[in-house]
C-alpha cells in the first residue's frame, strides 16, 4: 500500500497578537507547511499584493479591520484561497457573519492543537485532490 504525502501549503497567520502569530507560524512550519505571519488586516493585504497562498489562518476580531470584510478583499482578487476563521469571542452574530463569506472552517479558541493539525491535514490532502477547496 502506497501512502501518499500531503501537498505542502502556503499558510498566512493573521493574528492581532503578534506572539500568538509566531506561534501558529511555527507550529504550521513544524507540521511540513511553508508559513507567513502578520498582524493585521492592513498588512494581510500587502502580503497578498506580493504573494498568493493557498489559505489564512484567520483571527476574525483584528485591531484595524473586520475579518469578514479582510476575506471579502481578499477573495475578490483571490477567489481560490481558502479561509479558516478563528477567534476568542464568538457570537452566533459573528459566526454568521463570517461564515457568509465562505469560510471552509470556523475555530471558537482555545482549541485543541492537533485539532487544528488535523484540519490542515484535511485540507492538505482536498487540495492535492482539487485545484479548489469546494
Amino acid at each position: 500500500m502506497r501512502l501518499e504525502r500531503n501537498r505542502v501549503m502556503k499558510v498566512l497567520v493573521v493574528e492581532g497578537d503578534p506572539s500568538l502569530a509566531g506561534f501558529f507560524k511555527a507550529l504550521i512550519e513544524n507540521w511540513g507547511h511553508q508559513a507567513e505571519r502578520c498582524v493585521g488586516g492592513r498588512d494581510a493585504l500587502r502580503m497578498f499584493k506580493r504573494n498568493a497562498y493557498d489559505l489564512v489562518l484567520l483571527e476574525v476580531l483584528l485591531p484595524d479591520m473586520r475579518g469578514d470584510e479582510l476575506i471579502s478583499r481578499i477573495k475578490e482578487v483571490y477567489p481560490e484561497t481558502g479561509f479558516v476563521a478563528m477567534t476568542d469571542k464568538n457570537s452566533r452574530e459573528l459566526e454568521a457573519l463570517v461564515r457568509q463569506q465562505g469560510i471552509l472552517y470556523y475555530m471558537v479558541k482555545p482549541f485543541e492543537i492537533e485539532s487544528l493539525n488535523a484540519l490542515l491535514e484535511h485540507l492538505s490532502r482536498k487540495s492535492q485532490k482539487s485545484a479548489v477547496w469546494r
